[in-house]
């Protein structure tokens, strides 16, 4: 049964029960109240002593009624008729809109036709069409990113393999070959285990032990470590750490951010070099990560930490990646109940920077 059928029925029965219980009213109180007045109570056989204009009137009251329940069914028929189609209309375009969404059309949306709840369905529809549209750019983006960064490199192996096959080559240019060989697999690796730490970031699998961090100490290995990488590219690499900026986390995944974030930072400069800060103000501990590389476009920074998101300054295809990392990061710096954002000028440098409330 359709629901304009529905609420028709609905309106019908309730104007039926109120016409029954209106000629039921009239039935008790009127006999009631004649006996009272009248007969001065005296008892259920009052109609025998009703004058004929008395029990004319009682019968004008009751056809009254029963006319005014005929009127109304057919008034109440009519505007159940215009209030079904009012209500039903916008329901059947979000059947309309539901069955475009079912086949794979997220661009679809419904138009918003009022401020009420209805309307209030409409529009959360809509966003829930948008995060599909964009979870759908996302899948075809990883599809994109990994076939692209695939194919090169399985190309080069597959080259490089030929090579060592051929006897004409020498033994220096074949161990040249098997070290090229090895950087690949090395990338492609790296990819596969970006793909499953996004994987587990997903799932909510993965585990968050928080204890009381010194922020400083935790990121100290970490950027002894990557001054190396930073000093092959001719990048220098400071760490300013105020001492005791001490902070609730898991003192692995603050390692695994910032490697991250120093690594990028390396990445996508070719000059001068990277800052590494650790401080306090007020109740808060801050820890960021500057560089003096070519910047993000300002229309990028909103999408920085959109996953497979790999923008033309910031995420070059030539320097490997799936864009992930960052999604990773962000995930991670918020469940330890920290805040992550960036700034950064085209041609001057980008700033990343986390926030954490200072442990007590």
């Amino acid at each position: 049964m359709e629901f304009k059928t529905k609420l028709i029925l609905s309106y019908l029965l309730l104007i039926i029960v109120v016409i029954f219980f209106a000629l039921f009213f009239v039935n008790i109180y009127v006999g009631k109240r004649f006996s009272e007045i009248i007969l001065k109570g005296f008892g259920g056989g009052y109609f025998v002593f009703l004058t004929p204009q008395g029990r004319l009137f009682l019968h004008a009251v009751r056809t009254s009624l029963i006319w005014a329940g005929i009127v109304s069914i057919v008034i109440g028929t009519l505007l159940a008729l215009l209030i079904s189609r009012f209500i039903t209309t916008p329901l059947k375009e979000m059947e309309k809109f539901a069955s475009k969404i079912a086949r794979g059309n997220y661009n679809a949306r419904i138009k918003i036709t009022s401020d009420d709840e209805i309307g209030h369905l409409q529009s959360t529809l809509n966003k829930m069409a948008e995060h599909l549209s964009e979870i759908e750019n996302m899948r075809k983006s990883l599809v994109q990113n990994v076939s692209h960064d695939l194919r090169t490199p399985l190309t080069s192996l597959k080259g490089y393999i030929e090579m060592l096959m051929d006897p004409s080559f020498s033994t220096e240019e074949k161990k040249k070959a098997i070290q090229v060989i090895k950087n690949e697999v090395d990338r492609m690796e790296s990819m596969l285990e970006e793909l499953s730490k996004l994987s587990t970031i997903d799932s909510k699998k993965y585990e968050i032990h928080l204890k009381r961090v010194n922020l400083g100490e935790a990121i100290s290995p970490v950027t002894e470590l990557m001054k190396m990488d930073a000093k092959s590219k001719g990048l220098y690499l400071h760490t300013y750490i105020q001492p005791d900026v001490f902070i609730t986390a898991d003192e692995t995944r603050i390692k695994e951010i910032a490697i991250n974030l120093i690594s990028n930072a390396v990445k996508f400069t070719d000059k001068g070099g990277i800052t590494v800060s650790v401080y306090k103000n007020k109740n808060k501990a801050y820890l960021s990560v500057k560089d003096t590389g070519k910047g993000i476009k300002k229309e990028d920074l909103t999408k920085i930490f959109d996953r497979f998101f790999r923008g033309e300054k910031s995420r070059p295809k030539t320097k490997g990646g799936l864009g992930v990392g960052l999604t990773i990061a962000k995930e991670l710096t918020e469940a330890m109940n920290g805040k992550i954002s960036v700034d950064s000028k085209v041609g001057k440098g980008t700033e990343f920077l986390l926030e954490f409330p200072l442990s007590k």
